[in-house]
């Protein structure tokens, strides 16, 4: 049997409202790659109450099971577009209970390649999001984390037409 490349992932990251979902879906769009959405918002959807420690954990295996099912139904792919991963899963653990689960840690993505999402623009009401007023502050969680794990990176600024020039540019860079 022949062995299957691995996929390269790339992983949108960063505070809520820093356009992750706009810009990943329109980069999947843009080069016809897979695109693996946001389990939480799907989860927080049908649980009708709020979240709590052990929620997180269901999260993260819901993630997961997302993306293994896009590289199954795409085997022919090289790359994937993931609107998030475990990593924004974990520094929200981290954030609101000051503690992460150890599933999360665990399976938190190596060789990823992760697109960081700047809160340079207006935040917009949704029902999920919690920190209108320190996006700055947990966007710089998020590149601590990335420096500290030695992830590979970009930090996606401006409009949204700049920010799709820059990732299509990376992501061309890296096939």
């Amino acid at each position: 049997m022949e062995k299957r490349n691995e996929i390269i992932k790339i992983v949108f990251t960063g505070p809520e409202c820093s356009g992750k979902t706009t810009l990943s879906r329109a980069i999947a769009d843009k080069l016809k790659i897979p695109w693996v959405k946001e389990y939480a918002r799907e989860y927080l959807t049908h649980i009708n109450r709020p979240y709590y420690y052990d929620d997180l954990y269901q999260i993260a295996k819901g993630q997961v099971k997302l993306e293994q099912k896009c590289i199954h139904k795409h085997p022919e792919k090289k790359i994937m577009i993931c609107d998030t991963n475990l990593q924004v899963i974990k520094i929200w653990s981290q954030v609101k209970f000051k503690k992460c689960h150890p599933f999360i840690l665990n399976h938190l993505e190596k060789n990823s390649y992760y697109i960081l999402c700047s809160p340079d623009f207006e935040w917009k009401y949704d029902p999920f999001r919690e920190n209108k007023n320190n996006r700055l502050e947990l966007f710089n969680k998020y590149l601590f984390d990335l420096q500290k794990t030695k992830n590979n990176f970009i930090i996606a600024r401006g409009n949204l037409e700049e920010r799709i020039n820059l990732v299509i540019s990376s992501i061309l860079k890296l096939t």
